[in-house]
């Protein structure tokens, strides 16, 4: 079980022609600035999100999420995302195993918060989650999985020492029915007491070495995937995806654009 924590990170979307070649780039690198970065075995992640008929937990900032990773399952619930002075986000996140307990205990959280579910019945197959959820009168409002390559971020100067961050470079694909919409990006999360320099120091870092390839986002996953959803349902994406259905780089414009007029 992962305790409550404050979650300090920070995003770049591989803003390129050929994002899927930079991001083998990034994940090819073994150091940046004074740290190395030790790579961890690769996972595809799975993840479904959840909201009530009337968008509540949305409207409140919150983002309730069942995770799958190697047949894993994680419970989460995110609170309200805050840019730090450096363009980083720091939030609250509660994460634990999927479970009947752990989902009685965030049902608690969610009616803490005035929001209202259906009554947890003592019937429910949890090897299905989008049933379990769907019993609390919860829908599904964004499917979507990431094949991620993470490395540790460690001092270069320590033989042995504590893990500061992680590096992740995701490949990420939006599940909208039967189309698939692609994205790659790159995630630095603080992992240790000042893991938050260590991701200011390897996202200017990256910045640095890759110029106009990569570009800072300030958006979660989430919100990012519920704008893409909306925009192609009008037609506004017209032109903006490639052959293989990955965003081209003036489409995370209008993405933008879209998110900063308060749309979502």
């Amino acid at each position: 079980m992962r305790s409550n924590s404050r979650e300090i990170e920070a995003a770049l979307i591989i803003w390129s022609e050929n994002p899927r070649a930079d991001a083998r780039q990034i994940a090819a690198l073994t150091s940046i600035a004074d740290y190395q970065l030790l790579p961890q075995d690769s996972q595809t992640i799975h993840d479904l999100y959840f909201d009530t008929p009337d968008r509540t937990l949305q409207t409140q900032k919150l983002a309730l999420r069942v995770r799958e990773i190697d047949a894993t399952r994680w419970l989460t619930l995110k609170g309200h995302s805050q840019l730090t002075d450096w363009g980083g986000v720091e939030r609250l996140e509660i994460e634990v195993l999927w479970s009947e307990d752990a989902l009685t205990k965030i049902v608690k959280q969610l009616r803490d918060r005035g929001i209202k579910t259906l009554q947890l019945r003592q019937d429910l197959d949890y090897t299905h989650p989008l049933d379990v959820m769907s019993s609390l009168g919860l829908g599904l409002v964004q499917d979507r999985e990431s094949h991620r390559r993470a490395r540790d971020i460690v001092r270069a100067d320590a033989e042995i020492g504590p893990v500061l961050a992680e590096l992740a470079i995701d490949s990420v694909v939006y599940h909208f029915g039967d189309q698939g919409i692609h994205l790659h990006e790159v995630e630095i999360e603080a992992k240790a007491g000042g893991g938050s320099t260590v991701v200011k120091t390897v996202i200017e870092s990256l910045v640095a070495i890759y110029g106009l390839a990569l570009r800072r986002w300030d958006h979660s996953k989430l919100v990012t995937g519920m704008a893409i959803e909306r925009l192609l349902s009008e037609g506004a994406l017209e032109g903006l995806l490639d052959i293989n259905n990955t965003l081209k780089p003036a489409a995370y414009d209008r993405i933008d654009d879209y998110l900063k007029c308060g749309s979502i």
